[in-house]
């Protein structure tokens, strides 16, 4: 710590007495990080940031050789004040991890607040269900949450998986059959816990809306592949409209390591492989040149699993 304060006491006196060329001289590493951020394609910087002097007075001296300038929000693409900070590659992602933990825990409360709100908008709607309810299954009067229980899938999932007409014995049928096609040890699967028990549940009640003579083929492996490849498309688009999807020189190509875009394309790519392998009818096709056949043919498939005017659950998250 004395280290870190005699070196903020050091640039404060020469943020005094240099001119701007005498501290790009000096702190050369600093100015090779400012110059970097400021012709950086598709990235902003704040006004005030563009003058070195204060850039360096607000970010300090570079540690050492191991640190790097890392935007504290990894979604961010505009440097400013209170923005980034030097980092090692061991501090960057333990950052990294608690952003992405804090980031998750925010969503999932903005989840069940708009769940609570959807809930109390169709508990206001005339003739609207009550969850409190009874229906027939297994020859048996029970309550709509023992049959969300039954199917394993949330109380507040049954609005979309049993629609009028439908009947309890003919949910539990499906639920059967997308019970024998989950495998919960299929490599491309999310190796966190946590994501694939989530993937599981979306998986439950995305099939439950499959039309029967669909059933088989409507597989996790299928569903994972019609969520992960047009999230891999969408960030191939984002790094070609930025220059870094075939990035010429070393800066470019950290430029395209460090980007978000191309972290999650790159984790999504080797799973969506071994996904691909297992149904033979997009075994043939290429990740790099046929992603865009390819997303449209499985975009058209679901809609044809589906065949109604059924919305599938938005799901992406969970994979």
């Amino acid at each position: 710590m004395a280290s870190e304060e005699e070196g903020m006491a050091l640039l404060a006196k020469d943020l005094r007495d240099l001119s701007t060329q005498e501290l790009h001289r000096k702190y050369s590493a600093e100015a090779s990080a400012h110059r970097n951020i400021l012709i950086g394609r598709g990235t902003g910087v704040a006004p005030q940031w563009r003058d070195f002097r204060v850039f360096i007075g607000e970010v300090g001296p570079k540690p050492s050789a191991e640190h790097t300038l890392v935007l504290l929000n990894r979604y961010e693409r505009t440097y400013g004040p209170g923005r980034a900070r030097w980092m090692t590659a061991e501090e960057q992602a333990a950052h990294e991890a608690e952003f992405d933990r804090l980031r998750a825990e925010q969503m999932r409360e903005e989840q069940l607040l708009l769940h609570k709100a959807a809930a109390t908008r169709r508990a206001s709607t005339p003739g609207a269900p009550s969850f409190g309810q009874w229906t027939p299954m297994g020859g048996k009067l029970v309550t709509y949450p023992d049959v969300a229980k039954r199917l394993a899938i949330p109380v507040n999932a049954l609005s979309k998986t049993m629609p009028p007409g439908s009947s309890a014995d003919e949910l539990v049928k499906r639920a059967a059959t997308s019970a024998d096609l989950i495998n919960e040890n299929a490599t491309w699967l999310p190796p966190d816990p946590v994501r694939k028990a989530g993937f599981f549940e979306a998986y439950r009640i995305w099939h439950l809306q499959v039309q029967p003579q669909f059933g088989r083929a409507a597989t996790p492996t299928f569903l994972f592949l019609y969520i992960a490849l047009p999230v891999m498309k969408q960030c191939r688009d984002e790094l070609m409209d930025l220059d870094l999807w075939n990035p010429l020189g070393q800066r470019a190509l950290n430029a395209r390591d460090n980007h978000p875009a191309w972290k999650k394309y790159t984790e999504f790519m080797p799973r969506a492989q071994v996904a691909m392998m297992e149904i033979p009818i997009y075994a043939t096709y290429s990740l790099l040149s046929d992603l865009d056949a390819l997303c449209e043919r499985i975009v058209t498939a679901e809609k044809r699993f589906r065949e109604g005017p059924q919305k599938v659950i938005h799901t992406h998250r969970a994979a």
